[in-house]
């Protein structure tokens, strides 16, 4: 019997140390809380508006709304990169963001572009 509950606790030790070890993923609301946000984009030089796009977190994921859309959208990482996304739209075809850290540390501006619109354009965080 003694040697059955040392092979059980060996057992629960060896499954916790092989848990433990394998990286845990974070929740979008702790991976992105520094990008969260709104920035505001001057598209007029594309033929467009001036946008102010929110950037926030859910518990599936990050999300930008834009003050031309009627939903948000969804947007997916970059692989390898924490600060690059980007977003496949039916109509506007592909997007890429990227934000981007001033001197301070502070994640201050954020890079659009979509090469189909021929759209590039770097916003600034108007949230503080």
């Amino acid at each position: 019997m003694k040697r059955l509950m040392t092979i059980l606790a060996l057992a629960a030790l060896v499954a916790a140390l092989s848990y433990a070890a394998v990286p845990q993923e974070k929740k979008a609301a702790d991976k992105y809380a520094a990008l969260c946000g709104q920035y505001r984009f001057d598209l007029t030089s594309f033929g467009g508006p001036v946008v102010t796009a929110k950037f926030y977190t859910e518990a599936d994921g990050f999300y930008v709304w834009a003050d031309t859309s009627n939903n948000p959208d969804k947007i997916s990482p970059v692989e390898g990169s924490d600060t690059k996304f980007f977003l496949d739209d039916p109509n506007e075809g592909h997007w890429d963001f990227e934000f981007i850290k001033d001197d301070k540390g502070k994640f201050s501006k954020c890079r659009i572009t979509n090469a189909g619109a021929g759209v590039d354009s770097t916003g600034d965080r108007i949230d503080g």
